[in-house]
C-alpha cells in the first residue's frame, strides 16, 4: 500500500491528535490530506495514562499563557463542537508552604498569571479550609486557587481531538507498526511502516518516548530523557452523588449525543498541589477512584529504552505516598489502595519542550519533552506546529522558544 498526504503525523496520543486537528484545518482534504499513523489504538500510549491535571501555575509566561489557551479550548468543547473531553472544573489548589522563598516565588508567578487573564489568587489556612473541607494545613499555610482548574479525561480528549480532525478530512490509521522515516536527498519524504509506505513532504514525529530511537536511525542527536512515572490509586471519599436511575447515563453511547459522566460525578475536593509534601491529588469521579503522584522530576529512574508498560508501581512508592496524602488529607485513611499505573514521560535538559524542524533534515518535524505536561499544552501546540508547517504567521506560541535547533539538533556525525 502507497498513501500520499500534505502532513503525516506518527503518533495518535494527545500531540500527535492535535497536531493532526491544527492541521487538518488549514489544509485541503482532497488535495493537500492529513494522515495521522498510530501503532495500537489512539491514546494507547502514556499520554493516555496521564492525569490530565489542567492547571495554569507555570513561572514562565509563555507556558502559563498556552494553559490559559488550552483550559478556554477544554471549557468550550462541549458548548462549541458538542463533545465531551470529560472537563472537570474542581478548581486547583496549589499549598506552597508557610512564609518563605517559596511563597515568594508563588506570588511572583500569580502576579504575572493575574496580568495575562488567568484567574488565580492567593490564599491561606482559612481560605484553603473552606476551598477544600478536611485539609489539613497550618495556621500560617499559604498558597493559590485557580477557581476554573481541574481535569480532563485523557481518552476522551484525545478521541475527540481524532473525531474532530477526521471532521475536517484527516484520516487516521491505526494498528500501523515499525515507522522509519524516509529520507531523500536529504530531505523527509515519508515513512515506511508495516502496512506499506506513507508519503507526505511533512513528517511530523509525535512517538514520545520512542523518538530518541527513530531519530538514531536518522543520524540526529537529541537530549531528550525518557523516565518513568508511577501514579498510585485509591478510593476516592464519598461525596453526593446522583443515582444510576436519575443521570440515565449509558457509557458506550457516543459522548456527543449524553450528558458527560463527570459533569454528573462529583468530586470528593479539589486538584491538589501539594509542594512541601512534593505530590498531586486528583479525583476521578467516574472510576470511584483518586489518583496521587510525585511531582517533580528528580526522583523518576531513567530508561535507556522504553519497555512495555505495565500497571505494576513499586510498593516503595506507594509506601512514600500514603503517608503524605494521609497527613494532608486524613480522609483518605478509611480508603482503600485501588491499584496504580505506570508511564513514560520525556525530559529535556533545560525543562522546555521542543516543538519544530529538525533543520538537518527539512521536512521532519519534531513535538517531545513535555515532561508529561501534555495537555496543558496541546492545544496551542497543535496550532502553532500547523501554522509553522503550512507558512502561516505562528500566533499560538513563539517557536524560538520550543526550537530543536538550540540543542544542536544535527546529524550526530556533523559535531
Amino acid at each position: 500500500m502507497r498513501m500520499n498526504g500534505k502532513v503525516l503525523i506518527v503518533g495518535g496520543g494527545a500531540m500527535g491528535t492535535s497536531v493532526a486537528l491544527g492541521a487538518a484545518k488549514r489544509c485541503d482534504p482532497l488535495t493537500e490530506p492529513v494522515i495521522l499513523l498510530e501503532r495500537d489504538a489512539l491514546g494507547s500510549g502514556s499520554s493516555g495514562r496521564m492525569s490530565a491535571i489542567i492547571h495554569q501555575g507555570y513561572r514562565d509566561r509563555m507556558l502559563a499563557g498556552m494553559a490559559r489557551d488550552a483550559l478556554k479550548v477544554y471549557a468550550g468543547m462541549g458548548p462549541n463542537f458538542g463533545r465531551s473531553v470529560g472537563y472537570k472544573r474542581t478548581g486547583v489548589l496549589v499549598v506552597a508552604g508557610p512564609e518563605g522563598e517559596a511563597v515568594h516565588e508563588l506570588e511572583r508567578d500569580v502576579a504575572m498569571q493575574s496580568e495575562i487573564g488567568i484567574d488565580v489568587r492567593m490564599v491561606g489556612a482559612a481560605e484553603m479550609r473552606r476551598i477544600c473541607p478536611g485539609i489539613e494545613i497550618d495556621e500560617d499555610a499559604v498558597g493559590s486557587y485557580e477557581p476554573q482548574g481541574g481535569f480532563v479525561d485523557p481518552m476522551r480528549t484525545i478521541g475527540t481531538f481524532a473525531a474532530l480532525a477526521r471532521s475536517k478530512g484527516a484520516t487516521t490509521r491505526t494498528g500501523v507498526t515499525k515507522p522509519e522515516v524516509i529520507v531523500e536527498g536529504g530531505r523527509a519524504v515519508g515513512v515506511a511502516t508495516s502496512e506499506g509506505e506513507f508519503r507526505a513532504p511533512n513528517v511530523v514525529l509525535a512517538t514520545g518516548a520512542w523518538t530518541t530511537k527513530i531519530l538514531e536511525g536518522l543520524g540526529v542527536d537529541l537530549p531528550l530523557r525518557v523516565v518513568r512515572t508511577e501514579e498510585t490509586f485509591m478510593e476516592m471519599p464519598p461525596v453526593t452523588v446522583l443515582d444510576d436511575g436519575e443521570d440515565g447515563v449509558d457509557d458506550d453511547i457516543e459522548s456527543r449525543f449524553k450528558p458527560d459522566p463527570l459533569d454528573l460525578r462529583p468530586a470528593a475536593h479539589p486538584v491538589i498541589i501539594d509542594r512541601p509534601g512534593g505530590m498531586s491529588i486528583r479525583c476521578e469521579p467516574k472510576a470511584g477512584r483518586s489518583r496521587a503522584q510525585r511531582i517533580g522530576t528528580d526522583h523518576l529512574t531513567e530508561l535507556e529504552r522504553p519497555k512495555n508498560l505495565g500497571s505494576d508501581v513499586d510498593p516503595e512508592v506507594l509506601a512514600w505516598m500514603r503517608p503524605r496524602v494521609e497527613a494532608r488529607m486524613p480522609v483518605y485513611s478509611g480508603m482503600e489502595d485501588v491499584g496504580g499505573q505506570t508511564a513514560w514521560v520525556t525530559l529535556t535538559p533545560d525543562g522546555h519542550p521542543i516543538a519544530g524542524p529538525i533543520e538537518a533534515i527539512p521536512g521532519l518535524w519534531i513535538v517531545a519533552g513535555f515532561s508529561g505536561n501534555d495537555f496543558q499544552l496541546a492545544p496551542s501546540i497543535g496550532e502553532g506546529l500547523a501554522q509553522m508547517i503550512v507558512g502561516d504567521p505562528v500566533s499560538a506560541f513563539a517557536p524560538e522558544f520550543f526550537d530543536p535547533s538550540r540543542f544542536g539538533a544535527t546529524p550526530a556525525g556533523a559535531r
